[in-house]
């Protein structure tokens, strides 16, 4: 809630305002009704008063100008808070737990973000903020007028108010109950919709889109159904509604045939001021289901907003120069007491060395990176950083002489400069060394437009090849002491990966370097290797020491030829 109340902090001054204009904007619509009466009160008794007139037209104009102006408010409040909520997702993931963000994932957190915000918004404005600003208001400025012109009817008035709440609780029930159904019949179906956009390839020749096909058209059926139903209860609240007020306005009605003290302005505005008076009460009706909806969506983004923050981004101790040693001593950590993931694990990383660590898949190599990363908190044991405690360390400082490059490249839209060295000067002729050293030479003299030549969104016109080669190319222009390679070249043949990495710990050799392959050819000319399985280091050595054991790393050899 902390940071959804500094969103509304941040905007409280327009709220308020945008109330206030709201209430204001009530107030002089319904007291012009009075004015309207003695307008009517006057040409009937035939009496020629200017001052009513003129004041009810200050009015009338007031309210059209006060209604345009209140746009300016609407749309700050509306556009602002929705913008600010989806700002506060963004806050939340620099420093959101590691742990916390892989339970959502990517794909429901983006729609937990959008649906979210989008209800948090609507919650607010179309319902809270509208009871405030208007429904109430008008209610209760009716009452006063209605009170004021013939109080006896205010009895009649609760009356028709009690009976339309008891009304509207039953109907209110059951419409939530079908729109909420509705709702997760329309998540169903665009489901089925965007697979079946989206994997072609895989539906076609697998002959699915006729199953899908079917589902979708039942799904359509289900959703006509229940909007039919829905309609139906709404038309019937709506109904009542307008019986309750019609017979309210017959009363009023006989109530001045019978008694005959009531002027034809008199009548006019009752009818008037009731109008105002039960218009709330079937617009909170409709708003009030949509609110309980949207309410569901704005608690799954609020509790997403709640989840545990890692504190050791912003605490500890700052790391303000870094040797690049790593060392681990009995280290274990698990997602679950099931399994240990990583189990009494210890090693020594030295500075400006070169090690690889290999293994099958779930042997523990991603939870070991995560591990020296900081993202994941071991259980046991303890991770030295330069013999300081990771732990103990403030992450945000550390991560700035820490790079980490995985096989999920991202090139950004921009120019092939822009991706390799952001916004530092260097000389062309130095970049273009360093193109020639991760083997992009030939692709450079192919360019139009040289360094600055547009790669496109996402880097949509190069290869994933090209993709890795640009970011380990950016490795030479960076001065992290630490560099971490997941994968990073799996996207490349065989000979460039070796020529690659080879010249990688060839040309930085100040720097420590933890590589994770699969292709154990390119990791010939590291220090060390690490051979884990199953969250446990089973050998360790140099390639050819490794290779003469003839033990599991000779395993992984032979079954990767």
């Amino acid at each position: 809630m902390k940071l959804f109340k500094e969103v509304i902090r941040k905007n409280l001054k327009v709220i308020i305002f945008y109330v206030l204009i709201g209430i204001c904007i009530n107030f002089l619509s319904l007291y012009s009704v009075t004015y309207y009466q003695k307008i009517l009160d006057d040409f009937q008794f035939k009496t020629k008063a200017f001052v009513p007139l003129i004041i009810y037209g200050t009015l009338l104009i007031t309210v059209t100008l006060l209604s345009y102006l209140e746009n300016i408010p609407e749309q700050k409040v509306k556009n602002k808070l929705y913008l600010d909520f989806k700002l506060q997702a963004l806050v939340k993931m620099k420093t959101i737990d590691y742990l916390e963000y892989q339970k959502n994932g990517t794909g429901r957190l983006t729609q937990k973000i959008e649906d979210g915000t989008s209800a948090l918004r609507d919650n607010l404005v179309n319902f809270w903020l509208n009871i405030f600003r208007s429904l109430l208001p008008a209610i209760i400025f009716s009452l006063i007028f209605i009170y004021n012109v013939k109080k006896e009817l205010i009895i009649f008035v609760i009356l028709g108010y009690i009976i339309i709440i008891i009304i509207s609780n039953i109907i209110l029930k059951k419409l939530y109950k079908l729109k909420e159904k509705v709702l997760f019949n329309q998540e169903y179906l665009n489901k089925h919709l965007i697979r079946g956009f989206m994997e072609l390839v895989v539906f076609r020749t697998n002959k699915k889109y006729d199953t899908e096909i079917n589902k979708t058209q039942n799904e359509i059926k289900n959703i006509v159904d229940g909007k039919t139903q829905i309609t139906l209860i709404h038309e019937a609240f709506f109904t009542i509604f307008a019986l309750i007020f019609n017979i309210l306005q017959v009363i009023i009605l006989g109530y001045a045939v019978l008694k005959s003290n009531l002027s034809v302005g008199a009548v006019v505005t009752l009818l008037t001021l009731l109008d105002k008076a039960y218009q709330p009460i079937a617009i909170f009706n409709v708003e009030y289901v949509d609110y309980k909806l949207n309410k569901v969506a704005a608690n799954k983004y609020l509790n997403f907003l709640d989840a545990k923050d890692d504190t050791a981004l912003t605490n500890g101790k700052k790391v303000k120069s870094l040797a690049g040693n790593i060392e681990f001593k009995n280290v274990s950590f698990s997602y679950s007491s099931k399994r240990k993931v990583i189990d009494n694990i210890s090693f020594k990383i030295h500075n400006n060395s070169s090690v690889a660590f290999v293994g099958q898949s779930g042997s523990g190599k991603s939870t070991l990176i995560k591990l020296i990363m900081g993202l994941i908190k071991y259980q046991s044991g303890d991770i030295l950083i330069d013999n300081q405690k990771l732990p103990l360390l403030n992450l945000n400082s550390y991560y700035e002489k820490v790079t980490y490059i995985s096989q999920e490249i991202q090139i950004f839209d921009g120019t092939l400069r822009e991706n390799l060295i952001f916004d530092k000067t260097i000389p062309d002729n130095e970049i273009i060394k360093v193109l020639s050293l991760v083997c992009l030479d030939k692709f450079y003299e192919k360019l139009e437009n040289g360094l600055d030549t547009e790669l496109g969104e996402k880097g949509i016109r190069i290869s994933g090849g090209e993709k890795q080669r640009i970011a380990l190319a950016r490795l030479y222009f960076s001065s992290s002491k630490i560099i971490i390679l997941d994968e990073a070249t799996s996207a490349l043949d065989n000979i460039t990966e070796k020529k690659v990495m080879k010249n990688i710990i060839t040309h930085l050799k100040n720097k420590t370097i933890i590589i994770i392959a699969h292709r154990l050819e390119t990791i010939k000319n590291v220090s060390k290797i690490y051979v884990l399985k199953n969250g446990e280091i089973k050998e360790q050595g140099t390639y050819n020491e490794l290779l003469s054991l003839n033990g599991l790393f000779s395993k992984l050899y032979k079954s990767a030829k």
